[in-house]
């Protein structure tokens, strides 16, 4: 094997002394152009290989004097050129075509017609397609090409050359029956037919098929297959080809249909009825205290328990990423200024979940990271960042940052409304803190309050991906004041993400010095009896650090089947009940979620029980009756006359 590096410029230059040197020198050039003069057409027949190498390179030189004076001949050539220009043009071209660039070589392939047949009997161009042809071939995006011969499966019921034989004979009777057809078909009926590629990808289809469901009898039912076609005659198979193409186009419409439109919620109730008939789903916080929840306010002498612990424990912590040990350092190392200890982590920030197998698969399928499709267990992660971190969960570890406090009474607060609010947290030395706060009003969904908040601890990770709360963010906000308006403004301006990428117009939030301040300006909107709505609250509250006696959780209004701690996302209930979608930033480069738009879809979500809550009274005998819920007439809200005699007539017409 030999090395060919000509088209480098020999770093000794004319002092080379070696005999023959495997870099470029000018005689070297002189001596291509005389071949090159001599034989024009059997540098054009090199094969790829020869020219893969300088086509890549010159990528780099492409700005040089030589190569410029070259654009401008071969451009002159398309204008009609002299004999003369025609004969330098050659040589130029026929000089520097080892090392010239591909845009240089189709330009004069396009004018010399013995070039462009020699470049047609290559079958793959060396050079990549531009980006214009590219995109215009997208729509027209052919299927995979595959060759008869049977796929790898994992378990294979056969050998190699067996499936190979009956994969054979099941082509070769498709490809009759497609002939056949070919013979009696009319101009419309040209769809019906196969192409050979067409005839391969069904035959290997259906020799996988018998492979993966019916692996203990897999030669018996592919020879039954096989014997099936053979006496198989034209008309059947056209009438099969019809059926089939039918259902493929009907499952197409169907894949095609536009999603229905989002579910409308009309209760014909006023907002203070709304309201009022939150009491009906409020969520009860007995023996709630297992799931997060925090009843009550922890005493100083639990506090100075968490304390007394954490100091024993010197700050080692578990990685919530990676579960390696680590050990934090509020207010920095003095050594060092360090924050962590334990090197970067890497983790894989997405979920896990099953992919999906094939009928009749009974093979075990192991699951595989949302982040980057690994297998669990593949590797320790596909991302890396500079700290570990932790997450404390405990109510007395919490209250030993920054203590719970129970709502206080609100005269200012109206009765005729509720509050969704939703948290977005950061990892600190502290373990998860408030960066953000949002409050909307129910059922209008109007902003009441949109702040970021500055956390108590040195941040060790924004989790930016998650919380949509980016450094610039957090830069740029100013400082919020007592006369500032609590609801955000619209910002005009695109602000670039950690990876570099624009983010969408979002709002211009401004900044409060700590998570206390935060509490105080929710408090401002809300009394004890104020319902609190959201999803997952037990992570808010105990974010913001607030007790609260009156909450509506939608995770227990739309439980798991399997109870908790198992419970459904946000995104999950609002596509299969309100059939709407958020949080539809996915992949390596999302840009966060949306607090307002999860508050208002957690508000969303309890306005729709509050309408089947209303429907189920209504049936039962309740009315409105000047403003006022008025219980049906009997004992109790029973069942009323006309709702039996409805039942019973709808039961006779059934």
């Amino acid at each position: 094997m030999s090395l060919s590096l000509k088209h480098i410029p020999c770093p000794a230059g004319n002092r080379c002394t070696a005999f023959q040197c495997i870099f470029g020198h000018e005689k070297d050039n002189v001596k291509i152009d005389e071949e090159s003069v001599s034989e024009p057409v059997k540098d054009e027949a090199l094969p790829p290989s020869n020219q893969d190498r300088p086509s890549k390179r010159l990528k780099v030189d492409a700005e040089k004097p030589s190569l410029s004076s070259q654009t401008g001949v071969a451009s002159n050539t398309r204008t009609g050129p002299k004999p003369a220009e025609n004969q330098k043009q050659s040589l130029l071209q026929s000089v520097t075509r080892p090392i010239s660039p591909p845009p240089l070589k189709r330009k004069a392939s396009a004018s010399t017609p013995s070039a462009n047949a020699a470049t047609s009997k290559n079958p793959q161009p060396t050079t990549k397609p531009s980006a214009s042809t590219s995109k215009a071939a997208a729509p027209a995006k052919p299927k995979k090409a595959e060759s008869l011969n049977p796929r790898l499966l994992k378990s294979s019921p056969a050998s190699h050359e067996i499936r190979l034989k009956l994969l054979r004979l099941l082509h070769q009777e498709f490809k009759r029956l497609n002939e056949e057809l070919r013979k009696t078909v009319n101009d419309q009926e040209q769809k019906l037919l196969l192409s050979d590629q067409d005839l391969i990808i069904r035959a290997l289809d259906e020799e996988q098929a018998c492979a993966i469901e019916k692996p203990a009898v897999y030669s018996n039912v592919m020879k039954n297959k096989v014997m099936q076609y053979k006496r198989m005659t034209a008309a059947q198979w056209k009438e099969a080809r019809a059926k089939e193409r039918q259902e493929a186009q009907k499952k197409l419409r169907k894949d095609s249909e536009i999603d229905g439109e989002p579910r409308k919620i009309e209760t014909g109730l006023t907002h203070a009825q709304e309201v009022e008939l939150l009491k009906r789903i409020l969520t009860p916080l007995d023996n709630m205290g297992n799931h997060g929840y925090v009843p009550t306010v922890p005493t100083e002498e639990q506090i100075k328990s968490a304390r007394d612990g954490m100091e024993a424990a010197k700050g080692w912590e578990k990685c919530d990423r990676c579960q390696q040990r680590f050990q934090v350092f509020p207010g920095r190392r003095e050594e060092d200024g360090a924050l962590t200890t334990g090197g970067a982590c890497k983790f894989h920030w997405g979920k896990t979940y099953v992919p999906s197998k094939a009928p009749g698969d009974k093979t075990r399928v192991p699951k595989r990271y949302h982040c980057c499709g690994q297998e669990v267990g593949e590797s320790a992660g596909c991302f890396t960042h500079e700290h570990h971190v932790f997450k404390a969960s405990d109510a007395k570890r919490l209250a030993a940052v920054l203590n719970f406090a129970e709502t206080p009474e609100n005269p200012l607060a109206p009765t005729d409304r509720a509050v969704c609010f939703d948290c977005e947290m950061c990892y600190t030395v502290h373990g998860l803190e408030l960066v953000r706060l949002t409050a909307t009003s129910w059922p209008t969904g109007e902003d009441l309050l949109d702040v970021l908040v500055q956390p108590l601890g040195e941040i060790l990770d924004l989790n930016s991906r998650f919380s949509g709360v980016w450094p610039d963010d957090l830069a740029a906000a100013e400082s919020w004041s007592v006369n500032d308006d609590l609801k955000p403004a619209k910002d005009g301006n695109e602000t670039g993400s950690e990876d570099g990428e624009l983010k969408a117009k979002k709002k211009k939030l401004k900044i409060v010095s700590s998570p206390e301040v935060a509490r105080d300006l929710l408090f401002s909107l809300i009394s004890p009896t104020t319902p609190l709505i959201g999803h997952g609250l037990e992570n808010d509250l105990n974010s913001v650090r607030i007790v609260h006696p009156t909450i509506i959780d939608s995770v227990l209004l739309y439980p798991h089947k399997m109870g908790l701690p198992y419970r459904h996302g946000l995104k999950t209930l609002m596509n299969v009940h309100m059939n709407r979608k958020i949080q539809q930033d996915t992949g390596p480069k999302m840009l966060g979620h949306d607090s307002g738009e999860d508050a208002r879809a957690a508000g969303d979500l309890v306005r729709l029980r509050v309408m089947d809550v209303w429907n189920d009274m209504k049936r039962v005998g309740w009315r409105v009756v000047d403003g006022e819920f008025t219980p049906p007439e009997g004992e109790g809200g029973g069942l009323t006359e006309a709702f039996i005699e409805g039942r019973n007539n709808n039961f006779k017409l059934a």
